[in-house]
């Protein structure tokens, strides 16, 4: 090991050389753009130590692709960051790592993340998107993220295979939250809690080194009980359109709920302007005359040509005018 802290003029970086590697104690740099060097004293970047880079204001981040460690706290209150696309070579990621990262919506997590510490994402509220490579040989670390966090996940299992090509799975892990409530009937001070959504239920799909997608399938009617329509069509849709280990008694139970609720589910793509799923929602044929023509007037009306031209397609594909009754 160097003796003493390195100082480096250009990226404003204190750092030591370990067995040939550099590890960064502290960087007085604050900008929105943050480029970890790669190298620093000749070394390769490998570790980030504890409040190295916390509360920077940095709304975009890349890390060195030979860093193996990010410390507790490394990155905690950094409150702009919004993408975290990890390193290939991360090993490690410490508690409380990104602890109120509150503007971060997606992560990418590599395949050989071994450990993630307590904490290291809480309070990311705003984290939504999780993308989690997937090696055969290899653990996942999602389950870390999840146990943080309260809110609904969408996330994509990318399952790597040895000729460089993938295959996606969808699935989202859904909401689950408490409320605690003092019992004020009690002579005692009490306090009770009630449980709110299919989010704890769902988690228990997911296992060390993948998603039980049997399982995650098999726990659709959970969120029938009460979650909100927009997350029951995402999780259905996803399903189908990247059927990743999709049994045949599944598949039909979805687009039997996407039949039942075929108006809605075409509003919301309709709405979100997603040619994408409103294109494979059509290929599923479960949507009738009249709520195509409902969809057409909607599409229409938000001046959306695109969205129009493709019911209009289905509605003339689908129906002829022999199925079209006037009043006399």
């Amino acid at each position: 090991m160097q003796k003493g802290n390195l100082f480096d003029e250009n990226s404003k970086i204190s750092y030591t050389i370990e067995n040939g590697e550099a590890v960064i104690y502290t960087c007085d740099d604050d900008r929105d753009s943050m480029v970890i060097p790669s190298e620093l004293g000749g070394c390769p970047v490998t570790k980030i130590m504890p409040y190295a880079y916390s509360g920077k204001h940095m709304k975009y981040i890349r890390f060195p692709e030979q860093l193996h460690v990010i410390d507790h706290h490394g990155f905690s209150e950094c409150r702009r960051i919004e993408h975290l696309d990890f390193p290939g070579e991360l090993r490690t990621i410490g508690n409380y790592a990104f602890y109120n990262c509150i503007g971060v919506t997606f992560v990418h997590l590599t395949p050989y993340i071994k450990s993630i510490g307590f904490g290291a994402f809480k309070n990311c509220e705003k984290l939504t998107e999780v993308i989690q490579d997937k090696k055969e040989d290899c653990d996942i670390s999602i389950g870390s993220i999840l146990d943080d966090l309260n809110q609904a996940i969408h996330v994509t299992m990318r399952h790597l295979h040895e000729d460089g090509s993938y295959e996606d799975a969808k699935v989202t892990f859904t909401e689950h939250y408490y409320e605690v409530v003092a019992n004020v009937a009690s002579m005692c001070k009490q306090f009770e809690s009630t449980e709110f959504g299919s989010g704890k239920y769902m988690r228990y799909c997911l296992g060390m080194d993948d998603v039980d997608y049997t399982k995650y399938d098999s726990m659709f009617y959970v969120l029938l009980r009460g979650d909100p329509l927009r997350i029951i069509v995402t999780v259905a849709m996803d399903r189908l359109m990247f059927p990743y280990m999709l049994k045949d008694e599944y598949r039909a139970q979805y687009i039997d709920y996407l039949k039942e609720h075929a108006l809605e589910a075409g509003e919301l793509f309709v709405r979100d302007v997603d040619m994408d799923k409103l294109h494979y929602f059509l290929s599923l044929d479960v949507l009738g005359m009249e709520d195509t023509d409902r969809l057409i007037d909607e599409a229409a009306e938000m001046d959306k040509p695109a969205l129009t031209s493709v019911l209009m397609d289905y509605r003339h594909s689908h129906f002829s005018m022999a199925d079209v009754t006037f009043d006399l």
